[in-house]
């Protein structure tokens, strides 16, 4: 992800600064500056450091213990201009049982989630599986499926987390970036998710027609349900049930998204220069359906 978000940026930059991990070496373009930096010393100074004198920044972060709204917090105060997310839209959309409660006000399509205490022992939807996830996890980290609703809420005694009900479906994910009333949208693409132990292996695209306009229905009402305008590259998890009437959108992440790496395969143009609001023309699609596929490290081919 971090290779070809930098080449994106370094196709129409005059200069891209990229703060990195000493210990990593990858491959750059020539109008790309490389700023190691030390694991052992606080790390917001050096990105800091890293960024001075740059029109833009964009933070990639897991959202994590609060990672990533900590970081947007500290780059905004040393007065940074940021293309990532902020405020409420940042605190709720890292904050799964927050989601839960927005989607559910907003009638937006989501699986029921509750804490131990607050299951529905007498009123249970239907489920043979379910799911224990961490408030302000990252992708499946923590993901924990259970065959009984006991095992599920004893895990959730222990680690506080989430629980929800297995939701039968095709996973898949649709990408937007956001620029105040202003969405964009990218075509919706399939997720490669193991239904044992909810392991991310990639993803393929594009989707079908039938499944982009179904995608394209969850992510506009999810994205208008958060409070004040979302920002920035924004990801949504989705299952296709076999009836649409029962998809649902499973969670939005306010940052960049492995998808990332097979989307700029797929579509026209350049996505880094939709970040930063260079390019505003209609998305087009550059392949058929499912051409791009990529794996969980971001390997891509193309049919």
């Amino acid at each position: 992800m971090l290779t070809a978000i930098t080449e994106d940026f370094a196709d129409f930059a005059s200069c891209v600064h990229v703060p990195i991990d000493a210990r990593f070496q990858i491959q750059v373009a020539g109008n790309v500056v490389l700023h190691p930096v030390d694991v052992q010393q606080p790390l917001w100074p050096q990105w800091i450091a890293a960024a001075q004198g740059c029109d833009r920044s964009l933070i990639i972060a897991p959202e994590t213990d609060g990672l990533l709204a900590q970081s947007v917090a500290m780059l905004t105060a040393a007065g940074l201009s940021l293309c990532n997310g902020y405020g409420d839209f940042l605190r709720c959309a890292s904050d799964k049982g927050e989601t839960a409660r927005i989607f559910a006000v907003a009638g937006v399509p989501h699986p029921p989630t509750w804490t131990y205490s607050t299951v529905p022992l007498d009123n249970l939807p239907t489920s043979s599986r379910w799911v224990v996830k961490p408030r302000n996890g990252c992708g499946t980290d923590g993901v924990v499926v259970h065959s009984s609703i006991e095992s599920a809420q004893e895990a959730s005694r222990v680690n506080g987390h989430l629980i929800q009900p297995w939701i039968e479906g095709r996973p898949a994910s649709i990408a937007a970036i956001v620029e105040g009333h202003e969405t964009t949208l990218f075509p919706a693409v399939g997720q490669r998710i193991s239904a044992e132990d909810i392991a991310y292996g990639g993803g393929f695209g594009p989707l079908d027609d039938s499944d982009q306009q179904r995608a394209f229905r969850l992510a506009k009402l999810a994205i208008d349900a958060f409070p004040r305008t979302p920002r920035g590259f924004i990801g949504l998890d989705l299952v296709l049930a076999n009836d649409p009437l029962a998809d649902c959108v499973i969670e939005i992440n306010p940052r960049l998204t492995t998808s990332y790496v097979g989307l700029r395969k797929i579509v026209e143009g350049n996505i880094a220069a939709r970040i930063v609001g260079l390019d505003r023309s209609p998305v087009r699609c550059a392949v058929d359906v499912g051409q791009v596929t990529w794996n969980s490290a971001g390997e891509v081919w193309s049919n």
